[in-house]
């Protein structure tokens, strides 16, 4: 009578763990395959001078169980952020993602939140020519907060597809009328667009309706793709694993199956194209690690009033 009560509690842990932390999802999914050749030939088709070079601002930190973000990866700790980009460019940056404010940042569980790097990455954001998004998440999306209400010219410098530019418009509906439309060429999905010199674009729903890779060549000919969010970590990629059931249906509203077709292409691609970085969408742990890092520039904090620095605390 114990051992089937025991094996009954095991029965009743064990499977609902599985299918919600392990299970990768249906394992015949074909691959989605990412055009290369297309990417390059869009990013030099404008002409001016590309991107020198990339730095990153983690504006959010937080250790999250390997299975939480990989289905299957294990209860060890991975090192997770929220990332903006900032393409150094002659005559005018581009920036990917705008981070997110505090109370954005402890809703998502973050625990370590950075102001001064959040402030930062504000200042590119100002500056800069263009700002593209890898999704409309919140931590993509939601520093925009304070960006707009600082200086409404920054709505003109978004370039977005219609779910981005429409989850923005919802969430900032007195910038409704200042906020430039998705351009043409990102306004289908599966569709790619050239956004600017060395800069261009493929629209991968699945993560979110929204989401898309960017792909960057730099002057002197390095090549970067920005996964964003179907591909948070290396081991996503390395597994062929999307997130857990967990992260991805019950948190959140993935499509598993076409995101892991996504996972795939890219499996496949950094394969066929091993000078291509890829470049996960919350991987700090990969981010920072010299040897299979991207090497990127961290940015520098700014210095904050001392009133702020202490309410940050």
């Amino acid at each position: 009578m114990l051992n089937r009560i025991a094996l009954l509690l095991i029965l009743i842990v064990a499977v609902p763990y599985y299918w919600l932390l392990m299970d990768p999802g249906p394992t015949s999914v074909a691959p989605c395959d990412i055009d290369i050749a297309r990417l390059r030939t869009l990013a030099d088709s404008q002409k001016g001078p590309r991107p020198v070079a990339i730095e990153y601002a983690a504006v959010a930190t937080n250790s999250e169980p390997g299975t939480y973000l990989i289905a299957g990866g294990g209860l060890r700790s991975e090192q997770t952020g929220v990332f903006v980009w900032r393409l150094l460019t002659p005559g005018g940056d581009t920036i990917i993602n705008v981070g997110l404010t505090k109370d954005q940042a402890a809703t998502w569980g973050y625990d370590n939140y950075r102001p001064e790097i959040q402030k930062t990455a504000e200042s590119w954001l100002l500056a800069a020519r263009r700002v593209i998004f890898t999704s409309e998440d919140l931590d993509h999306i939601g520093g925009l907060v304070t960006l707009l209400v600082e200086d409404r010219s920054v709505a003109k410098k978004l370039i977005g597809n219609p779910q981005q530019l429409e989850t923005i418009k919802a969430l900032f509906p007195s910038f409704t009328q200042t906020i430039t439309p998705a351009p043409a060429g990102l306004m289908a999905p599966y569709a790619y667009a050239a956004i600017a010199p060395g800069i261009a674009i493929v629209r991968t729903p699945g993560f979110m309706g929204g989401a898309q890779m960017v792909y960057v060549r730099l002057q002197d000919g390095r090549e970067y793709l920005f996964a964003g969010d179907t591909a948070p970590m290396r081991r996503n990629v390395e597994w062929q694993r999307p997130r857990s059931r967990y992260a991805a249906e019950w948190v959140g509203r993935e499509d598993r199956r076409q995101t892991l077709a996504w996972i795939k292409g890219l499996a496949r691609l950094k394969e066929r194209e091993p000078g291509l970085k890829i470049v996960y969408g919350h991987d700090l742990g990969w981010l920072q690690d010299q040897a299979e890092g991207p090497r990127f520039a961290a940015a520098p904090p700014t210095r904050l009033p001392v009133r702020e620095h202490k309410s940050a605390r």
